[in-house]
């Protein structure tokens, strides 16, 4: 390969990279010397057809950092589309589950014919003429705004999954009640499924930490579970004054006290849940949580965000901790009353 042309892609994903974006190559000799140097060991990956990134790179990206890498490529090729749902959810910062990252979802107007390809779905939506309607740019992506975003992506997606948007959006970027619920109410005749969207956001607590946190509550409600006090402050028995937080809580009538804590290999791995820590930090910061919570006499029922999408094992554990059903003699009546930590302490 020539120097002139090392030189170019050097060039070309230097500038792609700066902008968090795969490569898009316009020559035929680009694309046919990038495709030369994917493979196995190649040190270019086609991360979807006619788009490159340098493997050094991309391996170090977090499959929602890839995600978006994809959406910037695309833009820049189709500067006139807008992105909608789950892709705009990312684009906005919300956590959304990988099985609703790719294909792309790109808004379209009604009447305009587009085929669904691999990389794209093409949605036939009117917005309408307001400005809460109107797209908005952030991170380099056109994107639907915010109330319409989370409207589109609670009619598309299942319970579980939407839980996840909607929790995102009352917590993370402060959407009311009232007005998410007067917004989506409006457009219940003319936006198909709109109820089904209200169902859902009407659930959300907007505590959740994490996507599996809002998953997992979200199967509790649909199997019938006592719903447990979130993001609950445990005093640091090694150091007075202290606090820390446990995801789940749950206290049974009978005084028993279970907490529970969505863990695993995402929290360790994707960079956007690490918020700047290491792996080795993330698993250092848990196993501490761990050993603390220990001193007090309690159940800990540690579930995975791969178990709260699964179902089945998030509710055998539930099972086997002992978390009650609404209903249950077991079940308080009412909001989760609060352990007295104190009277718990292991001594």
């Amino acid at each position: 390969m020539s120097e002139k042309v090392e030189r170019e892609l050097r060039a070309l994903f230097a500038e792609a990279e700066a902008r968090g974006a795969c490569a898009t190559p316009s020559e035929k000799r680009l694309q046919v010397a990038c495709l030369r140097r994917t493979g196995e060991t190649g040190t270019v990956v086609s991360s979807a057809r006619g788009l490159f990134v340098q493997r050094s790179w991309w391996e170090g990206l977090g499959f929602s950092e890839q995600t978006l890498a994809i959406m910037r490529a695309v833009q820049r090729r189709h500067p006139d589309w807008v992105f909608c749902g789950p892709s705009a959810a990312l684009a906005l910062g919300c956590d959304v589950p990988y099985a609703w990252q790719r294909p792309l979802h790109v808004l379209r107007e009604s009447g305009n014919a587009s085929a669904r390809t691999a990389l794209v779905t093409h949605h036939s939506t009117t917005l309408a003429d307001d400005a809460r309607e109107r797209p908005i740019w952030r991170g380099g992506l056109h994107v639907t705004p915010l109330l319409r975003t989370v409207l589109d992506s609670l009619r598309w997606m299942s319970f579980r999954e939407g839980m996840v948007v909607a929790d995102w959006a009352m917590g993370a970027c402060g959407v009311a009640w009232q007005d998410f619920v007067e917004y989506a109410y409006r457009r219940v005749g003319s936006c198909r499924d709109a109820k089904r969207a209200l169902s859902t956001f009407v659930r959300a607590t907007g505590l959740a930490e994490s996507g599996g946190e809002s998953i997992a509550r979200a199967v509790m409600i649909e199997q019938g579970y006592l719903l447990p006090a979130q993001q609950v402050e445990v005093p640091d028995p090694l150091h007075p004054g202290r606090t820390f937080r446990v995801d789940f809580v749950w206290v049974r009538t009978d005084g028993r006290v279970i907490a529970g804590e969505c863990d695993g290999l995402r929290k360790l791995l994707d960079p956007e849940m690490a918020r700047g820590r290491t792996p080795q930090q993330v698993l250092l910061d848990q196993r501490k949580r761990e050993g603390l919570i220990t001193a007090y006499d309690v159940s800990v029922l540690r579930f995975t965000y791969e178990e709260a999408a699964g179902v089945t094992e998030l509710v055998q554990k539930l099972e086997l901790y002992g978390v009650p059903r609404v209903g249950s003699p077991l079940a308080p009546t009412g909001p989760m009353p609060l352990p007295d930590w104190g009277a718990l302490l292991r001594r």
